[in-house]
């Protein structure tokens, strides 16, 4: 795909910022950046990583300001402005400066594709996402769509032959299928391809229709085939390390449990997503990895 060169502040602070036309981006509004929120434990991880190309897209004064104060790259992104520009399809306006987590989930995708059409390929982060090592270095590149996943296991984590029986059918009563969880789009990087372009189109069209959760929606785009009345989007896609970047499942529910590997494994990623208690899982998420204090998670229980 041919990169769209369109002058801007984007494009600019992008091309100042990227290393080998890449991009690390959160976006966040001021109900996340405070001291005790998750974009401030978000930009620290990310800065103490190491991770030099990483930017905060702000959707608000109040959440730039914060991220610049805490010496993070960042943009400050007007919805409403940009929507009537014509630089996004559609944003409902029930989700314009509301500060909630629709206004968030429902801008990354076209914030994705924006970045695209400017030739980047991008990581794009939720903030409870914990970032222990750069996330670069354990990239693959080879997929359009390198996404972590929301298994917990082999199995879940990449696919596994599931098998419903049939009674009825006697001889054919054995029907195969395959089965994998969805990908999670908390930490996703998607390549420039037109592949992938045409897979942010079909999502973000589906968003604007429909009533679902992005995620589901995102990862049907990504798994459905063509069918009748049907174009899949074509995309490659790779399911990441799922011990490398963690889902908060598979932390609080298995590795932890492991004895030496669990004192011995750091992932590049913890994505606090399976639980409520988001802040005291990050907080104790960064004990554990960051402090070394190999009990810190001990007090949990499985789920929230």
């Amino acid at each position: 795909m041919s990169a769209l060169r369109i002058p801007g502040p984007l494009h600019a602070l992008v091309m100042q910022v990227s290393i080998n036309n890449e991009v690390l981006v959160a976006v966040s509004n001021k109900n996340l950046a405070h001291e005790e929120g998750m974009l401030r434990f978000w930009i620290e991880n990310v800065l103490r990583a190491g991770v030099k190309n990483a930017v905060v897209v702000a959707l608000d004064n109040e959440t730039h300001a914060f991220a610049e104060g805490l010496g993070m790259n960042a943009l400050r992104m007007n919805l409403k402005a940009w929507r009537e520009g014509g630089g996004w399809s559609k944003v409902p306006e029930t989700q314009l400066g509301g500060g909630g987590r629709g206004e968030v989930g429902s801008t990354k995708f076209e914030l994705l594709r924006r970045c695209l059409r400017l030739g980047y390929s991008v990581l794009l982060s939720d903030v409870d996402v914990l970032v222990l090592q750069d996330p670069f270095r354990n990239l693959t590149r080879d997929s359009d769509v390198e996404s972590m996943t929301d298994g917990w296991t082999p199995n879940t984590a990449y696919g596994w032959n599931d098998v419903l029986e049939d009674n009825v059918m006697g001889w054919g009563r054995y029907a195969h299928s395959i089965r994998v969880f969805v990908l999670n789009v908390g930490f996703i990087y998607i390549r420039p391809t037109q592949a992938s372009m045409d897979l942010l189109d079909m999502v973000i069209h589906r968003l604007n229709t429909e009533d679902g959760w992005d995620q589901a929606i995102f990862s049907e785009c990504v798994f459905s085939p063509s069918r009748p009345g049907h174009k899949d989007p074509s995309v490659t896609r790779r399911v990441m390390d799922y011990e490398n970047f963690l889902n908060s499942k598979t932390l609080f529910k298995h590795l932890r449990y492991e004895g030496q590997k669990y004192l011995e494994h750091r992932p590049y990623v913890v994505h606090i997503n399976s639980h409520t208690d988001k802040m005291e899982r990050m907080l104790a998420s960064i004990q554990r990895y960051v402090n070394g204090n190999t009990t810190a998670l001990d007090h949990f229980p499985i789920g929230s």
